[in-house]
């Protein structure tokens, strides 16, 4: 079985994983319905989700929720039908409402970063959209301006999305003003046109949220296929030096299409797979496919990495700032003696930087003291009460120099210390 390790309990390998996550080359993310919860949309299978609440309220329609999005429940009687509509206008309502969260500001933040390969969501909320990541969809014309080619789309929404509806006869799609169950502008505007010319109407479709039912064949699923054969192709072609990451969050991995792209996904040599969920979700059927189980809250998962991003990029900030030193005040570790060293890493560069600080502040020191009785042996041989300013002009131009390079080094130790602090 996949290792499992608690969230909550923390620990080195915990540490170890969110390293590696944010150190990655690439990254795939397979998300679902558990990253939308803490957003304000209900997930699916939970004991107050979504089914629950359809069969608490339509107990008498549907034997268990989950058949009020099976195709072959649906559309069998007029009463479920129009149940159907109801909880999408309802759900639609709720995805309009909603904000993207944490994990969805992680995801960003991956691609931003330039280590996202590709996020796949079996959510149907559009809340990546909303985060500003580049989502692919398939009903969008070529020709407009909001398309996004698979090649650069950053989010694949696998079961479709609510943010569009799609006819049941000829295939059209609204994005905007229509509802759920409304009967298609398309097929009444080419039905009227015949009747006008005299000839017999046409059927008129009714518009359904552009999602994927239980029990229906996917539209788009040889488009999908080919990102996912992409996918797994640039993942296997990596070198064995670095390492990739694959993240399933937030799903209980029971939908047979999601198992299958684990499963493909996970099989690069080079590829770590992880699985974030609140609770226990994979067994031995995902030995030799899942290397970790993690058991905990998705957004805490995300929010540690992020901070480990955080303490690189004070680092990185440090670093630079210590490259714009001048030479002769570089704040470079020296060897030091007579005392005994630190055990830690962290305390031990904790150590050399303070000693360093302490070696650079007594030569700055050194100097301007040389200076002042420089000052005051010249006073003095000319019989001089005032402290007058050195003759070489060199002082003079080398004593503010010394003394910024004297203050820059203090606060860049002091970005330093703050970087160590946020990594703890």
């Amino acid at each position: 079985m996949p290792e499992t390790l608690w969230l909550s309990e923390g620990g080195e390998e915990i540490q170890k994983l969110v390293k590696r996550v944010a150190s990655a080359r690439r990254v795939v993310v397979v998300t679902g319905a558990g990253i939308s919860v803490n957003c304000g949309i209900p997930d699916f299978r939970s004991s107050s989700g979504l089914f629950k609440q359809i069969q608490a309220s339509h107990g008498d329609v549907v034997s268990k929720g989950r058949d009020l999005f099976d195709a072959s429940v649906v559309f069998r009687t007029a009463q479920a039908t129009r149940i159907f509509y109801e909880w999408m206008t309802h759900l639609r309502e709720q995805c309009e409402r909603a904000q993207p969260g944490v994990v969805h500001a992680f995801i960003r933040q991956l691609a931003d970063r330039g280590q996202l390969q590709r996020s796949y969501t079996q959510n149907i909320d559009g809340l990546e959209r909303k985060a500003g990541l580049e989502v692919w969809d398939p009903h969008c014309p070529t020709t407009s301006p909001e398309c996004v080619p698979w090649q650069q789309a950053q989010s694949i929404p696998l079961h479709g999305t609510m943010d569009r509806l799609t006819c049941q006869l000829c295939s059209s799609s609204d994005s905007h003003n229509a509802v759920a169950g409304d009967s298609c502008s398309d097929c009444m505007s080419r039905s009227q046109q015949r009747e006008q010319l005299g000839r017999r109407a046409l059927a008129t479709g009714t518009l359904r949220p552009a999602v994927v039912l239980y029990g229906e064949p996917h539209p788009h699923s040889e488009d999908i296929a080919r990102i996912i054969g992409h996918d797994t192709r640039a993942l296997q072609g990596r070198k064995r030096a670095t390492h990739d990451v694959l993240l399933v969050l937030g799903t209980t991995l029971k939908v047979p299409g999601c198992k299958q792209l684990v499963r493909q996904l996970a099989a690069a040599p080079t590829t770590t797979t992880i699985v974030v969920n609140n609770e226990h979700v994979c067994g031995r059927v995902w030995d030799n496919i899942v290397d970790y189980q993690i058991i905990g809250c998705v957004d805490d998962w995300c929010s540690r990495v992020q901070r480990v991003w955080a303490a690189q990029t004070k680092i990185t900030q440090w670093t630079r700032v210590r490259k714009t030193l001048p030479a002769n005040c570089s704040a470079k570790g020296q060897k030091v003696t007579g005392e005994r060293r630190s055990t830690t890493k962290k305390e031990n560069v904790n150590y050399v930087v303070d000693e360093t600080v302490e070696s650079q502040t007594r030569k700055v020191d050194h100097v301007v003291v040389e200076i002042v009785q420089s000052q005051k042996r010249r006073a003095r041989d000319n019989d001089s009460i005032e402290c007058t300013q050195p003759e070489p002009k060199r002082w003079r131009a080398e004593l503010p120099m010394r003394r910024s390079a004297r203050i820059a080094m203090r606060e860049s130790i002091e970005l330093y210390h703050q970087s160590l602090s946020i990594c703890t």
